[in-house]
């Protein structure tokens, strides 16, 4: 549902808890009326059973057909109305504004039809009636100044009522950021997915990488022991193929490791809600992004106040087994002046090194068919210290145009290992600051909805990774300090513009257009130092392998969206993109060694694309509706993945080579599904969600490392020297890495089932995800602008003294020595149940995972990892108790049974956490 912004404040749809002021609906209504601007959306269903006092009760009245309250002198009052064609939520507005008549809508109407535009002197009442026309919608008096607006269907008579939580203020300046109801969900006709706050903290995670865990379609690669997230959406993951932002500023750190590349570092103490759209590209947002886009938004006022609080806090604080040691946040907010609102948040996490699993200890197999369990998994390494912190300022410039303003920091200490043993340990100290400004022009204007934002964000990591020792205790590799650095700015405006067209063939009809463009930049920069112990080890080398650069990226796009009677919808939109990537690079081989510098080698890559998209949507039968989608996107290479260079750490001898040559990603995806949304199912007051989606994707130019050869060979020769006759003579190919692109077409196929049943005693919900990925391919391994030797790409198969030597070929450039390609599970399913009691006080749930994970693309013919991760099962269970307003407790017990896994979705080989208990204490003030 599109909400009127910059004109009246108002409380959004959706099931709320109990305010802590309780009163009646009549006192809340009263003690907070605008003076003709009020707009409010209560939560669901309130209106039918409000308690708006004995006096009230007695005279409600319907609009049409008139009563005690009805008939006082504001209703038959006459105004002078001009009300352009426009949606009725906004027409309600300017109705308000020209009578001084506070309405109230119930938040679970829809008031996205279109009115047809009036212009005259009328009484209200007569207003009323013309702007609800054919909308479904009628209204009742609740006092002489305030009206609700009903469906046609409701029972007037109210004598059974029920407190509703309802509180309305008259502050104007609204929180920023993606605000998405729950509800949308399952409105909206193509791939979304919302995570609340109250998801996130009724099973505590130990890290930000479990908020993920229930949803469909979406999983995230990285281990426990690191505080970072890889996203995965559909089966695309790091490399900007999602972006993952913070209240809409890009988060796109890369830093070359085993496993995992991309990561993003945030609080979940600091979270209101995460959204997940997994289809809408034509937004901003979406330049150089093929998968999804990931908005993680921050706190602000109305996520710590309660409605037509001044201000207030709140504060959690957890301590648990397993080395749960500590998590607290608190967060205040006031709200200073109608014009003005601030709040502010502070957290602190401390966590040690865990115990995994003892159920199941088989976590995976090698390629070679070795297999590991937890006793190969050390725990060691695994602690992480978190301290974060934000701070919001909302400023209503005038009565049409807001300024917020934002900054999300945070700092973690922690310690990784991706080696099979976990033997190798890096530590890290990972600070992030992010800075935001988002300006709203909305006048009462169809045309004008305009949203600017400006952001810049900073990820640096300062890793101390220590010496390498053998068995003798004699120094092998150096140890290291190192800085890596991104900072990307950016900045994105967007409109969007509706015209009413009028009734065609006994419905409104209405056309709207979204329009917009976007750029930012991205500045790596990485230094290292070594510690000079005598081993193995040089600057470069971690200096090449996350590699400094530029690049810029710019995108554009306009959708435009038909609408008959919220029944029938078509949009067709188109994406323009372009980027622009350039530093300097060299490459070394035997002949031309890193250690003198290499060969230079500048890479300036630049590319643009036009992108389609098409859609529709029907709901034939209220509450379901089938939609069809259709994409094409661009994605641009990295920094990280054109511009890699110098060698690998340590003896191992394979030097990264940049590509100058690298083309970017061009994906389609086609996508099907249903909503399902139905009310008082089995029983008064129930809910009915669903959602099934299927989805096919087509990636052309895939990148990805693979093994690459080096420009020259080495040659000997058995006697020497070599001989024109090339009898006895032998080739070895040298080895390097790089990334390439592949020349087949990478497929996934998904499907994604999720369900939702609310009794408010009780309630169960679910998802199934099913993945089918094809990864591999062939690829094009001379990535360098050089001649190569012509038995650069043979392997040597045999030797045959006296005899030509005899090459197997080519031995680069297929699926065999590809190198890092992470996978989503073959098959998730999760399942959450509960019960409520005493009036809601009391929640006991369970909460359930299995998975079954793919084979390991990361497989190579020249590398032992992993071959195949083990299947698994997850149980939780979690509780709460609101002892009073202001106070309430919670216990969860992750991983109930004590399972040993490793998480589904490759990049790692630790072994994620044990059984670990958590208790919170919550309060508020």
């Amino acid at each position: 549902m599109d909400y009127p912004r910059g004109i009246c404040r108002k409380l959004v749809s959706g099931d709320m808890t109990l305010g802590r002021r309780r009163s009646d609906l009549a006192q809340k209504l009263a003690a907070t009326a605008l003076s003709g601007c009020l707009l409010a959306f209560i939560p669901q269903g309130a209106l039918a059973g409000a308690d708006v006092g004995a006096d009230a009760v007695a005279g409600v009245s319907h609009g049409p057909s008139g009563g005690e309250l009805a008939q006082s002198s504001r209703f038959d009052q006459s105004f002078r109305f001009d009300i352009p064609a426009q949606k009725l939520a906004l027409g309600l507005v300017e109705y308000s504004k020209i009578t001084g008549i506070d309405v109230v809508v119930d938040g679970s109407l829809s008031t996205n039809r279109l009115t047809a535009a009036f212009a005259g002197d009328m009484t209200a009442r007569q207003a009323l009636d013309r702007l609800l026309s054919g909308s479904g919608l009628t209204w009742q008096a609740l006092d002489s100044n305030t009206v609700s607006i009903v469906a046609v269907h409701v029972d007037s008579s109210i004598s059974s009522v029920v407190t509703a939580p309802v509180t309305i203020t008259a502050y104007a300046a609204g929180s920023a950021g993606t605000n998405v109801d729950p509800e949308a969900v399952y409105e909206t006709p193509g791939g979304l997915s919302v995570v609340t706050r109250e998801d996130m903290q009724k099973v505590p995670g130990r890290e930000a990488r479990d908020i993920f865990g229930q949803v469909a379609g979406v999983d995230v690669s990285n281990d426990a022991r690191d505080p970072g997230l890889t996203v995965n959406v559909r089966g695309q993951q790091e490399m900007g193929r999602v972006n993952v932002n913070i209240d809409g500023a890009r988060q796109n750190y890369n830093q070359t490791t085993h496993g995992t590349t991309s990561r993003v570092y945030v609080d979940p103490a600091l979270l209101a809600n995460v959204t997940i759209d997994k289809t809408n590209m034509n937004q901003s947002g979406g330049a150089g992004t093929s998968a999804g886009i990931v908005t993680l938004r921050t706190l602000n006022t109305d996520d710590i106040l309660d409605p037509g609080e001044d201000w207030g806090g709140k504060v959690n604080l957890s301590h648990g087994t397993n080395n749960y040691n500590f998590a607290g946040d608190a967060s205040v907010a006031a709200r200073v002046s109608p014009k003005l609102d601030i709040a502010a948040a502070m957290s602190r996490k401390t966590i040690g090194n865990y115990r995994a699993g003892s159920r199941n200890p088989e976590l995976f197999t090698l390629s070679s068919g070795k297999e590991y369990t937890t006793e190969n998994s050390r725990p060691e390494y695994t602690f992480s210290r978190q301290t974060s912190g934000l701070l919001k300022a909302n400023i209503q410039l005038t009565d049409d145009q807001e300024l917020h303003l934002g900054y999300v920091g945070s700092t973690v200490d922690y310690a990784k290992t991706s080696d099979v043993t976990n033997l190798y340990t890096d530590f890290n100290e990972t600070q992030t600051h992010t800075l935001t400004a988002k300006h709203n022009w909305n006048p009462a204007s169809e045309l004008i909805d305009l949203d600017t934002n400006l952001y810049w964000t900073r990820t640096k990591n300062h890793q101390n990774r220590p010496a390498r020792y053998n068995s003798s205790g004699r120094v092998t590799t150096d140890s290291f300090s190192t800085d890596y650095t991104l900072d990307t700015a950016g900045a994105d405006i967007a409109n969007s513009s509706d015209w009413y067209l009028g009734n065609l063939a006994g419905g409104s009809s209405s056309i709207q257009f979204d329009y917009g463009t976007e750029f930012f930049q991205d500045k790596a920069k990485t230094d290292s130092s070594t510690g000079g112990e005598g081993g193995s080890g040089e600057d470069y080398q971690l200096e090449g392998s996350t590699p400094g650069g530029k690049r810029d990226v710019y995108g554009g796009f306009l959708k435009t969206t038909y609408d008959w009677d919220e029944m029938f919808q078509v949009y067709g939109g188109l994406r323009y993109d372009r980027y622009q990537l350039d530093g300097n690079a060299y490459w070394c081989d035997t002949a031309h060694p890193c250690t003198s510098g290499g060969v230079p080698y500048d890479v300036d890559l630049a590319d643009q694309k036009v992108s389609p998209s098409f859609g529709a949507s029907v709901t034939p039968f209220e509450g379901i509706q089938f939609f069809a989608n259709y994409r094409k996107n661009m994605r641009a290479p990295t920094i990280a993945e054109a511009m890699i260079k110098g060698e690998h750490i340590g003896n191992v001898g394979i030097p990264f080579y940049a590509n100058g040559n690298l083309q970017s990603e061009e994906s389609e995806t086609k996508e099907i599904g249903v909503n399902f949304k139905f009310d008082d199912v089995l029983q008064k007051h129930d809910r009915f969600r669903a959602k099934f989606t299927y989805y096919r994707t087509k990636i052309d130019n895939y990148v990805t490392l693979g093994y690459v050869p080096q420009p020259t060979t080495d040659v000997s020769c058995m006697p020497s020297p070599c001989t024109p006759s090339y009898i006895g003579r032998t080739i070895k190919t040298n080895q390097a890495a790089a990334m390439v692109n592949l020349t087949d077409p990478v497929y996934i196929n998904g499907s994604e089932f999720e369900l939702n049943y609310d009794a408010e005693i009780y309630y169960l919900s679910g998802t199934m995800t099913l993945n089918d990925v094809d990864l591999k391919g062939d690829y094009n391994p001379f990535v360098l602008n050089t001649a190569y030797d012509e038995y650069a790409n043979y392997q040597l198969e045999e030797i045959k003294p006296a005899n030509l030597f005899n090459l197997t070929g080519p031995f680069y450039g297929n699926g065999g020595t590809l190198y890092g390609i992470y996978a989503p599970p073959k098959r998730k399913i999760t399942l959450d149940g509960g019960l409520r009691f005493f009036d809601q006080d009391l929640v006991l749930g369970m909460r359930a995972t299995f998975v079954e994970p793919q084979d390991n693309f990361g497989s190579s013919n020249l590398s032992t990892v992993v071959g195949k991760y083990f299947r698994y099962r997850v149980f939780d269970f979690y509780s709460s108790y609101k002892i009073n307003d202001h106070v309430a407790v919670r216990l969860a017990v992750n991983n109930l049974l004590d399972e040993a896994y490793v998480q589904g979705s490759g990049g790692t080989y630790a072994a994620s956490p044990g059984r670990t208990g958590i208790l919170t204490l919550s309060g508020n003030f």
